[in-house]
């Protein structure tokens, strides 16, 4: 298994997938993986990405939404494959207030963990036309271990904001400059439109 592959997976399940806990009509649980994302390109990376990991193929169904762009899906159910993404260390179910960093990505290379913080900014970040970077999401925890990855992995040391959508709902987000952001992009392949050439491992 390509550990740099896996590592770029995980960090995409991460930004926009899940392990939901569903059960069939017979009251069985359907052990699904899940990844949702509004641009296709992405959506059959993760399924390129998931055929070349675990050697099975997964469904990519569309979702119609009135004045809303259409979203994506990747399914796959399979008992064995959901097993084995939640013994790395993903959580099963809502994972907004138990989501952490994979224990395989805290022990891995280098090379592994900026696989694994490039899965994440093209689902749940984004790099701005300025060239400056945020990281969104609704898992404090998740954000600062991401933070500190960040810091042991580039030198770079900043803290999370919180903020508060529709008087309700709190979010995170990790911003980092234009000299920091650069510092990331320039150990990350190429990028063209805001897009990285996630498929050149």
């Amino acid at each position: 298994m390509n550990k740099q592959k896996l590592a770029l997976f995980l960090g995409m399940l991460c930004g926009d997938g899940c392990l939901p806990i569903k059960h069939n009509g017979e009251g069985y649980r359907d052990y699904a993986v899940q990844f949702y994302n509004t641009d296709r390109k992405l959506i059959s990376l993760f399924d390129s990405l998931f055929l070349d990991l675990f050697a099975v193929k997964g469904r990519i169904s569309c979702i119609s939404r009135e004045n809303k762009k259409d979203l994506f899906l990747f399914m796959k159910y399979s008992k064995e494959i959901s097993n084995k993404i939640k013994a790395m260390g993903f959580p099963e179910g809502i994972k907004k207030d138990v989501l952490h960093i994979p224990k395989k990505i805290e022990e891995g290379t280098k090379k592994e963990k900026i696989s694994f913080i490039r899965g994440f900014l093209i689902t749940d970040g984004c790099v701005r036309k300025n060239r400056t970077i945020i990281f969104h999401s609704g898992s404090k925890i998740f954000l600062e271990e991401l933070s500190a990855l960040i810091k042991r992995v580039f030198g770079i040391d900043k803290q999370i904001k919180a903020y508060t959508q529709r008087e309700k709902y709190e979010s995170y987000q990790l911003n980092l400059n234009k000299s920091e952001s650069e510092t990331l992009l320039s150990e990350m392949p190429p990028w063209d439109n805001g897009t990285p050439a996630v498929l050149s491992l």
